[in-house]
């Protein structure tokens, strides 16, 4: 999308792309003799990550969401207990399935059974005869029908994963931890063994790093995989749009793995995690956006009633409630339990002089004089012009800012003994209270200024499919384009319409066309935001540009409208949803994503939780791999078989 483009969704939301496959330059092992290939070390980051290291702000507060649903472990998949991979590699000693195992240690002393474990365990000897060990052990970098039981990491509803899509979410995962870590978000030490780091996870347990890693990607893999499924059962494919993307991003790495001088797979290894292969890739994105469609097909679908909507409300008022309160931030020192309550002492001497929104801005320039200092010093350096008292000035002015925020009950930074003290009508404006972040190391101090208010703004929800003109490569702006150009578009648009008009016309079916058409990717699964099919769901007043929102304004318009609205960023087709409180359409969205739970919830898990273990063992052991020049890359499990 181009800043024009840009321009058009006028809404606080970054535009956000697709999940990329871009790389970064990686180092190459030699080629292995004995196997397929042999891979690099490192393993993916997302490079559109940005950070502004900046003082804690509970607007920059990192809220991370994932689906929740229960795991069947089941350990006695694939063999009986964890096996190091070194003996995959070398063959030290023979490993065969569990069950087959099992079946020759225990056999039966009645005679009539002896035979036909007899003939069991010979035809297992020429399985495996047949097969080799590796099969069962080793990792073959496929995908489907073609994955070996030693790839399967875990089956969603029958739907096996490969170790290499563990792999490349894990490392994705990682990445974005560390990353964060090192801006001061995480209480993580990049440096030190993640087995041996304590966090806790979403129920207050006490759970090392390493752990928290693993059950985070499990997380994002098996939710993925069961809406997957779903959208395949529903009969969701990818438009033509999507699969051209698909094909261009593997074709830009086959570019890029060609210039290295590798094979496609050696680069996407060494990119994105051991036995990761374009066939993975394929699938990963092919999952994203059937994922998308069959969300996108929900919403479609979920028509809710006003008893539903009604009820909800009554049982979760909170949750469409906004207040705005002023906090400061301390450090919380977690080194001992004496540090721990100095810092807690700290916070509640200042709580005491809170009284207003004025006190607490009085109190910027002596709780956070290091940071001001700090941001005065880095102002100067970027403007040698920048005097002194003027650098710090703007500095403490840029804290007192930010010593207010504004949240709603659904998306609170606080637990849940905060925000219900926050929100009840009982906690009177004036009081006081703290929040202690031990993950990111930081005490918030919080001072209750107003009551809680209904989200009760007047929103609409349509679909759109923006036609833009074709400008000359040599134009910049809508004033450059020509009556032709802008003839055009407009046909196009009456095209698209009259497809529309001449199919079923319900709503998904515009979604559909949405997807193939608009030039408004950010209103399509084109980005990562969650939308399909050019929806604005929830829109409130001033957000989109006039001759749009006069339109889905009109109090005439009734679900299913459509009609083609000009601006000057192009041709809009129009599809109208619904209008009402800004709560009611929240309450819509959060009904819809109950059913999407619902789906995760009811998926059938079993996870294999020694290959789980042996894929961690690789990625630790490809962080090391990196740093040592001479490691042994079949050693270290960085190869997979063709």
């Amino acid at each position: 999308m181009d800043e024009k483009e840009k321009s058009f969704n006028q809404t606080e939301n970054e535009e956000k792309e697709a999940p990329s496959v871009e790389e970064k330059a990686v180092d190459f092992e030699e080629e292995d003799s004995t196997l397929a290939e042999k891979d690099g070390v490192k393993y993916e980051t997302n490079d559109n990550w940005q950070f502004d290291a900046e003082a804690p702000s509970l607007e920059d507060s990192i809220v991370l969401e994932n689906e929740h649903f229960k795991i069947d472990i089941d350990n006695s998949s694939v063999k009986e207990k964890p096996v190091s991979r070194k003996k995959y590699e070398n063959n030290a000693e023979e490993i065969v399935p569990s069950d087959v195992v099992a079946a020759v240690k225990k056999p039966k002393n009645e005679l009539l059974k002896f035979i036909p474990l007899a003939l069991f365990v010979a035809a297992v000897i020429a399985v495996l005869t047949v097969l080799g060990i590796r099969y069962y052990t080793v990792p073959n970098g496929k995908e489907g029908d073609m994955m070996n039981p030693g790839s399967v990491v875990a089956e969603i509803d029958g739907t096996n994963v490969s170790i290499g899509m563990f792999n490349y979410y894990y490392s994705s995962i990682v990445s974005y931890y560390e990353q964060y870590a090192n801006y001061g978000y995480f209480d993580l030490d990049t440096s030190t063994d993640y087995a041996l780091q304590y966090t806790t996870d979403d129920e207050g347990n006490k759970i090392t790093w390493e752990d928290f890693f693993k059950n985070e990607c499990l997380k994002e893999i098996e939710t993925t995989t069961a809406y997957y499924n779903a959208g395949i059962a529903a009969g969701v494919t990818l438009t033509k749009a999507q699969q051209e993307t698909v094909d261009s991003q593997i074709e830009s790495l086959k570019e890029s793995a060609s210039e290295a001088n590798v094979t496609l797979n050696q680069y996407i290894a060494a990119n994105f995690g051991k036995y990761c292969t374009e066939e993975t890739l394929r699938l990963m994105l092919e999952q994203y956006y059937i994922t998308a469609n069959y969300k996108g097909m929900l919403a479609c679908d979920s028509n809710f009633s006003d008893e539903e909507i009604n009820k909800y409300f009554e049982e979760n008022k909170d949750d469409f409630k906004a207040i705005s309160f002023s906090y400061l931030a301390f450090e919380y020192d977690t080194t001992d339990e004496d540090t721990e309550k100095d810092s807690i002492e700290t916070a509640k001497g200042y709580m005491k002089k809170m009284t207003d929104d004025k006190s607490v801005k009085a109190l910027v320039p002596e709780v956070y004089a290091d940071y001001i200092k700090n941001d005065a010093q880095s102002a100067m350096e970027s403007d040698s012009s920048l005097s002194e008292k003027d650098a710090l000035a703007d500095a403490t002015k840029t804290y007192e800012q930010n010593t207010v925020a504004s949240i709603t009950g659904s998306d609170s930074p606080f637990d849940d003994d905060i925000t219900k003290w926050l929100f009840s009508d009982e906690t009177e404006i004036g009081s006081t209270n703290y929040y202690i972040d031990e993950d990111s190391g930081y005490l918030y101090a919080v001072l209750k200024t107003e009551k809680p208010t209904l989200l009760d703004d007047n929103t609409y929800s349509v679909r759109h499919i923006l036609i833009m003109p074709e400008s000359d490569e040599d134009s910049e702006g809508t004033e450059e384009y020509t009556d032709e150009q802008w003839s055009a578009a407009e046909k196009e648009a009456k095209k698209i319409l009259d497809e529309y008009n001449n199919g079923d016309k319900t709503e998904y079916s515009f979604a559909l066309l949405a997807e193939e058409y608009s030039d408004d990717t950010a209103s399509t699964s084109a980005s990562s935001s969650g939308i399909f099919g050019g929806l604005y769901e929830g829109t409130t007043e001033g957000e989109m540009v006039p001759e749009f929102e006069n339109w889905s304004l009109d109090s005439s318009r009734k679900y299913g409208d459509t009609e083609i609205v000009k601006s000057d960023y192009g041709y809009h087709i129009m599809y109208f949803v619904t209008s009402g409180p800004q709560y009611k359409s929240d309450i819509i969205a959060e009904l819809r994503n109950e059913k999407l739970d619902k789906i995760s919830e009811e998926s059938n898990v079993k996870v294999h939780n020694s290959i789980v273990e042996n894929a961690i063992d690789i990625y630790e052991d490809s962080k090391v791999s990196a740093s040592d020049s001479d490691s042994d890359a079949a050693a270290d499990g960085s190869v997979y078989d063709e």
